[in-house]
C-alpha cells in the first residue's frame, strides 16, 4: 500500500496507513513526481507506505 500526499495531509495519510495495516509506514520525500495527493489532488510531496 502506498499513499501519495501533499504536506498538508501527511497526518491523514499516516493515520490511514496505520489503520489499514497496523504497522508504522515508511515516509519518503517525493521529488519531481506527477503523483497527486489522495485527499486534495495537489501535487504529492510524500509517499507513505512500504
Amino acid at each position: 500500500m502506498m499513499i501519495f500526499t501533499c504536506e498538508e495531509h501527511i497526518d491523514m495519510a499516516i493515520d490511514e496507513y496505520v489503520d489499514e495495516t497496523e504497522q508504522a509506514p515508511d515516509v519518503m520525500f517525493v521529488d519531481n513526481s506527477e503523483k497527486r495527493c489522495r485527499f486534495c489532488e495537489k501535487k504529492a510531496v510524500y509517499a507513505v507506505g512500504c
